[in-house]
């Protein structure tokens, strides 16, 4: 079960990350009027942070989906669920540090 949930977080953060892509956009068009419009483009940290809060939150839904899904599938009650409790926490953990290290790394990287 904690092979699923480490998984799926992590399968789950990159697929985040390319939906965000599609469906955040890196510009701002403001329409001025008489024909006259305005575009700003976000700074590259600030889009990027935008992309992994999405890809964090949707990883941690993930997580807390499976788990359930397996606390429901659980047949043996009295040691299925402490194996739960223990694999459900330390997958949860294990894809926390994931992230918290991509965003060290981001954060490195887009530092100047």
């Amino acid at each position: 079960m904690e092979r699923k949930l480490v998984k799926g977080g992590i399968y789950s953060f990159i697929v985040g990350l390319l939906i965000g892509i599609v469906v955040f956009p890196d510009k701002e068009t403001i329409n001025l009027g008489r024909g006259l419009v305005e575009t700003n483009y976000i700074p590259l940290r600030v889009y990027v942070m935008q992309l992994v809060r999405f890809s964090a939150l949707l990883s941690i839904l993930t997580i807390v989906g499976i788990g359930i899904k397996e606390y429901f599938t659980i047949t043996n009650r009295e040691t299925g669920v402490r194996e739960f409790v223990k694999g459900f926490v330390k997958a949860f953990f294990i894809v926390l540090v994931v992230i918290v290290l991509a965003l060290l790394v981001l954060n490195l990287i887009t530092t100047k």
